[in-house]
């Protein structure tokens, strides 16, 4: 399969490392990037950011990558790039916006992580992952257990607070149950191809139509004559030799009987009628003569 030139899952990817190997070296950096209540008017872009802040654990930061591309990968594949890059923003500012609205810091890609997690679940509910790499769960197990984190952890903002929670951090599954119907990108791709095509072959049948129309009248007075005088008339050779030169080799021609000229619906636009007419006319000509 073709793919598009360019992918937001690896440039993801890369932003993390590229992070995460900056706040080793500089860690008190790390505060320029976390949303903050408070100082987001001057940082607004903690409201993207923050998602890049991740803990000083190696092993876990490898864990959370090798997740993202096993999950992200083959959706940003089904629906192709622009409407994953949709399904990110709106996860990303869901879950920003919603942290400011109830004025929580936040770092860490847990809005994005829980709307992947939740979006992969419902579309590969079978996958396993191995806990620990030994304990055998299904996605839409993990899903479910996560589900239920993000519905505990959101009770301490009261009801109101709490649902806003939940549908922040939620926002891009949200997004991607509004959409899911929509045709993917392979489906758009095959049904533009078939378009395409039918465009194509209803302009080719014009013009083989509007061709075989300028020939019609000619082939039916050539076969009169050469029904009425048992031989091809001097006139019709010239016209003859043209009808040969129009044949088209790829085209298997109906049975003699079959012609009926542009008034048979077959007739009217096939290719293959400068054949068909050519041997009609001859055919004409040696029925007068067996006479």
């Amino acid at each position: 399969m073709q793919r598009e030139h360019w992918h937001l899952t690896e440039g993801l990817i890369f932003a993390h490392f590229a992070v995460f190997i900056l706040s080793a070296t500089m860690p008190e950096g790390l505060r320029a990037l976390a949303l903050i209540p408070g100082n987001i008017g001057a940082r607004p872009w903690t409201l993207v950011t923050y998602q890049f802040v991740h803990g000083s654990s190696m092993f876990w930061f490898f864990i959370s990558m090798l997740v993202l591309w096993i999950m992200a990968r083959p959706i940003e594949e089904n629906w192709g790039s622009p409407r994953f890059l949709a399904f990110w923003l709106i996860s990303t500012f869901g879950a920003s916006l919603t942290a400011a609205a109830l004025a929580k810091p936040l770092y860490g890609d847990v809005g994005f992580g829980t709307c992947l997690l939740f979006t992969f679940a419902t579309l590969y509910p079978e996958v396993e992952f191995r806990l620990f790499f030994i304990i055998p769960v299904k996605v839409k197990y993990l899903a479910v257990i996560a589900g239920a984190i993000l519905v505990y952890s959101s009770l301490s903002y009261g009801l109101v607070g709490g649902l806003a929670n939940i549908a922040g951090v939620s926002s891009g599954y949200l997004f991607f149950l509004a959409i899911r119907r929509l045709p993917s990108r392979r489906i758009l791709a095959f049904e533009l191809k078939k378009r395409r095509a039918e465009t194509v072959i209803k302009s080719e049948d014009a013009q083989a139509e509007d061709r075989n129309r300028g020939w019609d009248v000619n082939v039916r007075e050539a076969e009169e004559r050469a029904r009425t005088g048992g031989a091809i008339a001097d006139q019709d050779e010239e016209f003859l030799a043209e009808l040969d030169g129009a044949k088209d080799p790829a085209i298997t021609v109906c049975a003699p009987t079959e012609f009926g000229f542009i008034d048979d619906d077959v007739c009217r636009s096939c290719t293959g009628y400068p054949e068909c007419a050519a041997r009609f006319i001859r055919m004409a000509a040696e029925e007068k003569e067996r006479e």
